[in-house]
């Protein structure tokens, strides 16, 4: 098991390994600016001043790079221990050779995700603007990007502290009842305590349900491409990433395995999945295509169905698909137009007309898509909104406490008994911001960060 000791002074590398113009290391801890002075050319340090130095090994007087070193003093840091960055030249030598000799003058190698977990420890950040944090790296779309720097500076953190301090309110009012039921003091009734419980239900549930929304905003829309063998599934991708990706062929089940490629557009990342059409069949390796397109559908958050024109029949397969699918937003994506005079052949909410070989209204099919994806979700890329399942699940606890405390309140119980779930409602919201988040899910959260960060 990870084990963290928060008195060692540890250094890494914070820049992605391979060349570059420059490279950063990064020591933080109590013995920081000792370390750091101990293999430079200079004898002192001027908190939040850049210096110019030589990195010099002590042992033998030999020259590694010439840098440029910074220090700050704790808790003016990013890790609220005594910090010290070294900007030194990029590649595969300079800045290893650097980080082996600070390891040789008293720093260890720091465990992934140590610098952030120091900064959450010394309270510079919660457990969420931590998380953030790791977002922000791995951000792979503006909506990504502007989501996560919009968490690291605070503002979900201030809606589940005012969540916090609505639950806290209501749970003192009750025990000072408790405290205090001998003295004359005029309780609250039970009705407008059971309000205040709603209200802060509607508020919790609202920010659980945003979970979709934060979930796209981080991670993308999850958006297979189904229809019939031929109809054109390949070709659609291909015309979307405006690349030969998926091979096509006028033989049907040409595509047998799902290949997802993704495309932003206008901020937004789209993921999306080529399947094996969808057809009985006694092709094993065909059937086992459609059987993984069937579990991909699952999970998605919009599904291109893909309806070729020219067969111009009844269209039972897409009709039937369309009637299964009222959970997640379907466009109906009649190709072909090209080869036919039909236009619609079958009502859906969502359609578009287009021509895939030709590329012909694909950006009515791209602003349809972006449509779907925020109406149905409610993507706002301003709103707050959650992106982790570990929040959704505290919240989602939140509510079923605050559930119980109302079942408490109608069958008339005492108020140590609504207090306690109340209590409880408080603890799941606090396991969001960390403040009684267990080591297992801290190392779990902080293991997947990379070593510099």
């Amino acid at each position: 098991m990870t084990t963290f000791d928060h008195c060692d002074t540890i250094a890494a590398i914070s820049t992605p390994p391979g060349l570059g113009g420059i490279a950063v290391i990064r020591i933080s801890g109590v013995d920081s600016l000792s370390i750091a002075l101990a293999g430079l050319s200079i004898s002192a340090l001027e908190p939040r001043y850049a210096h110019f130095a030589a990195v010099v090994d002590p042992e033998n007087g030999e020259k590694l790079d010439d840098v440029v070193v910074t220090y700050f003093k704790g808790p003016a840091s990013y890790t609220g221990d005594d910090t010290v960055e070294i900007s030194c030249h990029g590649g595969l030598s300079a800045s290893p050779a650097i980080l082996a000799l600070y390891y040789r003058l008293g720093a260890r190698p720091a465990l992934p995700g140590e610098f952030t977990r120091r900064a959450f420890v010394n309270g510079k950040m919660d457990l969420i603007q931590a998380e953030a944090v790791a977002d922000l790296i791995h951000a792979v779309s503006g909506s990504g990007q502007k989501i996560a720097a919009r968490t690291l500076s605070g503002s979900l953190s201030e809606k589940i502290d005012s969540l916090r301090g609505e639950l806290t309110d209501i749970a003192s009012i009750l025990e000072l009842e408790l405290d205090f039921s001998d003295q004359e003091i005029t309780p609250l009734s039970r009705e407008l305590i059971t309000n205040k419980i709603t209200a802060a239900e509607e508020h919790i549930s609202n920010l659980a349900n945003s979970y979709g929304a934060g979930k796209i905003l981080r991670e993308g829309a999850l958006v297979p491409i189904v229809g019939r063998p031929n109809a054109g599934k390949s070709s659609l991708l291909n015309a979307l990433l405006e690349e030969e990706r998926a091979i096509i062929s006028h033989i049907p089940g040409t595509t047998r395995d799902s290949i997802e490629e993704s495309f932003l557009h206008q901020g937004f990342l789209f993921r999306l999945v080529d399947t094996a059409g969808l057809r009985d069949t006694d092709d094993p390796i065909e059937k086992k295509g459609a059987e993984r397109a069937v579990k991909i559908l699952e999970k998605a958050d919009l599904v291109l169905l893909v309806v070729d024109l020219s067969l111009e029949d009844t269209y039972g397969f897409e009709k039937e698909f369309l009637a299964a699918r009222a959970h997640v937003p379907v466009i109906a994506v009649f190709n072909k137009s090209d080869l036919s005079s039909m236009s619609q052949p079958f009502p859906s909410k969502y359609a578009v007309n287009i021509s895939a070989t030709r590329h012909e209204n694909l950006d009515a099919l791209l602003s349809l898509m972006l449509d779907c994806v925020r109406t149905h979700y409610r993507v706002d890329g301003n709103a707050i909104a959650i992106t982790k399942q570990r929040h959704r699940h505290a919240l989602l606890s939140a509510l079923t406490s605050l559930g119980k405390a109302k079942e408490a309140l109608m069958r008339s119980f005492s108020n140590e008994f609504i207090s306690l779930d109340i209590r409880e409602a408080i603890r799941s919201l606090d396991d969001i911001t960390g403040k009684t988040t267990s080591e297992d899910v801290l190392n779990n959260i902080f293991d997947h960060f990379c070593i510099g960060k």
